[in-house]
């Protein structure tokens, strides 16, 4: 029998458990282009919302930290997987910017369609 080491574990588990699907030649999720190319695969969707959750989160709590009025308002009744939606159609939309940081393009897409009133 096969040792199974760490780092195939890892790979198994990330595999399994609905991790972004990339090949190595493919763009990093960190860039505008390879997060809309990877968000808009069917299968990445539950990977992709994590990813926008996090970030979310994330600004957030800096927000808090920082003691400042938030930048956007989420409606609450929003799921993940619309905000998904409103982000990628923001990306589709302003093509120019898909070699930005991916955080910066999520959170102009956030500051556009949910200005807080």
């Amino acid at each position: 029998m096969k040792k199974f080491t760490l780092a195939a574990a890892l790979v198994f588990t990330l595999s399994a458990g609905g991790a972004i699907a990339q090949t190595p030649a493919s763009p990093s999720i960190d860039q505008g282009d390879g997060f809309y190319g990877a968000c808009r695969q069917t299968e990445n969707l539950d990977a992709c919302a994590m990813y926008l959750a996090g970030y979310s989160n994330g600004v957030l709590v800096q927000t808090l930290i920082d003691r400042q009025k938030p930048r956007y308002c989420l409606p609450p009744n929003l799921t993940r997987k619309d905000q998904l939606r409103v982000v990628l159609g923001y990306m589709k939309g302003h093509l120019e910017q898909m070699l930005d940081p991916t955080g910066a393009i999520i959170y102009k897409a956030l500051l556009a369609t949910f200005p807080c009133k």
